[in-house]
């Protein structure tokens, strides 16, 4: 009788480890989320659940997955920034591309149509900025407080920013930036960069993301480099759909 007692007492804590670890397995990594939240400041835990648990019911993939991608995508995000810091590319402490302090230089004009890629960070995390021209001297871009049109002579960019052209006929960029400039007043703006993909055109909406839908609507073109969950203004930036015109110096 004393040795079935005992064997039972043993195998019960068995039975519970498995299921634990069971459970532990099928938990998204906390090390994942962690370092995703980190790199993406504003957006919060619930933001970033809630966001993934959509991303995987459209891709047909597990949670864990789509954040694993996430946090893949954001280290080649980490990587790339780190390369352009080495080539002494320096970043501004701001969200916004609007400020007259420093080394930053006034963005001056363009065609209309053109987008801009400035270096910029949040809360110490740098990602860049993008916006486009409305006119050759007003400016389209989602800020921390929505999208807003401003002129050109208060816009002013770090060192080794860049003006490209889009790819496309001067129609397609004209409806593009139009339907940007529709957006003033109307989408405030998001902090989620890591699956603003597959996110709505409409409503709260960060820079690259007012980039991208514009002309993906307006002109049928992708301008996500990798087409990963999220769109980032380096994505825009380096996507084959755009030209070097200038570097702001």
């Amino acid at each position: 009788m004393k040795k079935l007692l005992i064997t039972f007492c043993v195998a019960v804590p068995l039975v519970f480890t498995g299921v634990t670890n069971l459970k532990a397995a099928e938990s998204p990594n906390s090390e994942t989320i962690n370092y995703i939240l980190k790199m993406n400041p504003g957006l919060t835990k619930g933001e970033l659940m809630n966001s993934a648990k959509q991303a995987a019911k459209q891709s047909k993939k597990s949670t864990e997955q789509v954040l694993n991608e996430v946090k893949s995508e954001l280290k080649k995000q980490e990587n790339l920034t780190r390369n352009e810091e080495a080539k002494s590319i320096t970043f501004s402490a701001a969200g916004s591309s609007s400020s007259s302090s420093g080394s930053k230089k006034q963005i001056g004009t363009s065609s209309k149509g053109n987008i801009f890629y400035t270096p910029a960070a949040t809360i110490g995390v740098q990602h860049g900025h993008v916006g486009m021209y409305y006119t050759s001297n007003t400016i389209v871009e989602s800020v921390k407080g929505g999208v807003r049109a401003i002129k050109t002579n208060r816009v002013f960019v770090e060192r080794n920013a860049v003006v490209k052209s889009v790819k496309v006929s001067k129609n397609k960029k004209y409806n593009s930036v139009n339907w940007g400039k529709s957006r003033v007043g109307k989408d405030g703006y998001s902090g989620n960069f890591v699956t603003n993909r597959i996110t709505s055109h409409y409503g709260a909406k960060n820079c690259s993301k007012l980039v991208w839908s514009a002309f993906k609507m307006k002109a049928g073109i992708d301008m996500d480099k990798n087409k990963g969950y999220g769109v980032y203004p380096k994505d825009i930036r380096d996507s084959s759909y755009t030209k070097f015109v200038r570097r702001v110096d």
